[in-house]
């Protein structure tokens, strides 16, 4: 092997350089492994998935689509947009109000049937009577099929009765309508044979599911709308007043509405009542819909909800809004709504002066009593800026937020409530919310079960269980009195006051609660923490300890430096040119090597032999070795030890110093200056020195053992 002069691990001192690199590739391949873990972890854990950047998710919500060009000749023209095909029917009725009942227009133009009174006189129409005028079709005994928009005039009704189906024409070469324009419309079935009503679409031979391009509706526009034992599908677009089963009212003269024992599936609203007055919908269901499923707005007064189920809506599956007042939820289940499961926003519609002359006053009267909401996408019930709420022996449960209630109001009561949310809290009250009462409830939430945030209430007599943190959580100058609860859950305080807020706590009973560090309680609302803290526990320990190996190894070269140098000085003060040490003698040149023979001693006897004479003889007999020779042949192997180098020509042989070994392990052993330098941990040009001062003045090298 080549001497490049080079100093191995193992002469370093390295005992283990294989195991320490293993080990350094094994903990970097861990952090990498644990950082994308936590990484990906977090992933599912937030969006369900482990590359949620790799997932195109088609897009939500209605589709805005472009209808088919109209054909030629056609009067209007079709619209394009949904939006252009509400602004198109709302012309259509505008134009046909205007028209006399017989007016060829009508028909012509509009394709439309007004059924009117007759001689002054109130008149009841039935499908027989659109036969006849040529809106209807008969396909059998129990099916007719709308072909033309129908409005019904104020003093005329039109009644559709018994079992059966009204299919309605519905494609992209057209949509029909009912629209009361005053007048009252009644569709009344069977308990054991409801009346169906559906969009229809010939080509398809199918309800038309389409809703770009418009499609059937039911409205009644200041009017009467009756609807008992009927099933209603697939009408309806775009907007509310042609959302489906639409009831509208304008100001002074306002419609109103009774829906009992009706199945309405698929519309875009379910239900839309807009300005009405002491309308409402029992013992029904409404399943399905694109948007809302039951929407009241624009100041709607006394409307009704009982007995009636309303599951996967699109939006919310409740929506009351506009200041609409006095609405009352009994004993119905409102569950799997994309937005909230029921949410009431009584803001007040101005905050200052307008030119509508709007006040400012939030609405008042929402009562929600014995019913269930759940598994909605955002949360419960919401209740905003609404005076004299109250929520009475109702059952939420809820991933998010199970009721909110927020906005500045006055009165709000929550008695005999079961409340839960397993992500968020049971019950959330924040704002400028007074005369507040929390009784006799069942609130339960992850981290808090009733939080009240600048709100003024009375929470009594409840039961409040978390899984960690807080079972009343107050801020924002909140007041409350806490008397005679019952509180479980693990946290630091089963009551936290934060900014201003006050409270009297009188009663309560904490037996059940366990305390735990809020610390520990946020890292476990967050685990992805735990992992976090893991991987930088990694760097925070290894850090120090690498740091301080380095400090304790730049130590030991130091020392192993000062000692080196402590060494070197004291080997040249003890070195005599002109006085060899004991045990060295000049060797003879006249002496030649005599043969061995079986007198001479072993290595280690302690008397010098023929063998070591021959040795000194040997060394005697080369010629002297010029300034820059090292060495008279190149020495067979790299030295890895002092023991490696008492062999050959150095086997057996005693130094009086290590200047002396070292000089020998150069010129008689060949090796060369860079590497016994290392090995005997001396600078180089302080070897060569010596061994240039040697090759000129041979004085002595050693003796045999």
């Amino acid at each position: 092997m080549a001497d490049d002069g080079a100093l191995t691990a193992l002469e370093r001192g390295d005992t283990h350089p294989a195991i320490r690199g293993v080990a350094r590739v094994i903990m970097v391949v861990a952090v990498i492994v644990l950082v994308a873990g936590v990484v990906l972890a977090g992933n599912f854990v937030h969006t369900g998935t482990f590359l949620p950047w790799l997932r195109a998710d088609a897009p939500t919500g209605p589709v805005v689509g472009v209808s088919p060009t109209p054909d030629a000749g056609e009067t209007p023209a079709a619209p394009k947009s949904p939006a252009e095909l509400v602004a198109a029917e709302d012309a259509r009725l505008t134009a046909v109000a205007a028209l006399a009942p017989g007016d060829p227009a009508l028909v012509d133009q509009w394709n439309t049937v007004v059924l009117a009174p007759q001689n002054g006189q109130a008149t009841l129409y039935h499908v027989a009577d659109l036969v006849a005028l040529g809106a209807v079709r008969i396909d059998d005994e129990r099916t007719v099929t709308l072909l033309r928009n129908v409005v019904i005039r104020r003093g005329a009704e039109l009644d559709f009765v018994g079992g059966g189906t009204v299919r309605m024409s519905s494609s992209p070469a057209g949509t029909t309508s009912i629209v009361t324009w005053g007048g009252n419309l009644g569709v009344m079935g069977v308990e054991s044979d409801p009346l169906v009503i559906t969009s229809w679409d010939e080509s398809a031979a199918a309800p038309d599911l389409d809703e770009a391009d418009g499609r059937a509706y039911l409205r009644a526009r200041d009017g009467v709308l009756a609807i008992g034992h009927a099933e209603i599908r697939d009408l309806g677009y775009w907007s509310g007043r042609t959302g489906g089963l639409a009831v509208t009212g304008t100001g002074d003269d306002r419609a109103s509405a009774g829906i009992v024992s009706t199945k309405i599936t698929g519309l875009h609203y379910g239900v839309f009542f807009s300005d009405t007055t002491q309308a409402g919908i029992q013992d029904s269901t409404i399943e399905r819909s694109t948007l809302t499923g039951f929407e009241v707005t624009n100041g709607a007064s006394d409307t009704t909800v009982e007995r009636t189920t309303i599951t996967d809506s699109g939006g919310d599956g409740i929506s009351v809004s506009r200041q609409s007042t006095g609405t009352k939820i009994t004993d119905s289940t409102v569950a799997g709504s994309s937005g909230w499961g029921i949410r009431i926003d009584g803001s007040a519609l101005a905050d200052g002066p307008t030119s509508g002359g709007y006040g400012l006053s939030p609405a008042k009267g929402f009562t929600l009593t014995g019913s269930h909401v759940r598994d909605n996408g955002e949360g419960g019930v919401r209740v905003i800026s609404t005076d004299a709420t109250e929520i009475r022996g109702t059952e939420v449960s809820e991933t998010r937020t199970a009721v909110l209630v927020e906005g500045a109001s006055t009165g709000l009561t929550v008695a005999d409530a079961d409340l839960t949310s397993s992500d968020l809290r049971g019950l959330d009250v924040s704002g400028k919310i007074t005369d507040a009462t929390v009784s006799d409830s069942r609130l339960a939430g992850r981290r808090i079960a009733l939080e009240l945030t600048g709100a003024a209430a009375i929470v009594r007599d409840n039961d409040l269980r978390v899984a960690s943190g807080f079972a009343v959580e107050l801020s924002d100058d909140a007041r409350a009195d806490i008397t005679g609860n019952t509180f479980h859950g693990v946290g630091q305080d089963v009551v936290a006051a934060w900014s201003g807020s006050r409270t009297m706590q009188q009663g309560n009973v904490q037996t059940d609660w366990t305390f735990q560090w809020a610390w520990v309680g946020w890292m476990n609302e967050h685990p992805m923490m735990w992992m976090w803290a893991l991987v930088l526990l990694i760097p925070a320990i290894g850090v120090p300890v690498l740091w301080r190996r380095r400090r304790e190894h730049q130590k030991l070269r130091r020392l192993l430096h000062e000692a080196l140098l402590r060494h070197g000085e004291e080997q040249v003060a003890a070195y005599r040119p002109d006085a060899p040490a004991a045990g060295w003698a000049p060797p003879d040149p006249a002496r030649r090597e005599p043969t061995p023979t079986a007198e001479t001693p072993r290595p280690g006897s302690g008397r010098r032999g023929p063998a070591s004479a021959s040795t000194e003889a040997r060394l005697a007999s080369r010629p002297a070795a010029s300034p820059t020779t090292v060495g008279p042949r190149p020495a067979p192997h790299r030295p890895r030890s002092f023991a490696d180098l008492r062999t050959g020509p150095l086997e057996g042989r005693t130094f009086a110093s290590l200047q002396q070994f070292a000089v020998a392990a150069v010129l008689e052993g060949g090796y060369s200056v860079p590497t016994i330098a290392r090995l005997f941990r001396i600078q180089q040009w302080r070897l060569q020195q010596w061994v240039d001062a040697a090759a000129h003045n041979p004085t002595g090298g050693g003796s045999r053992r």
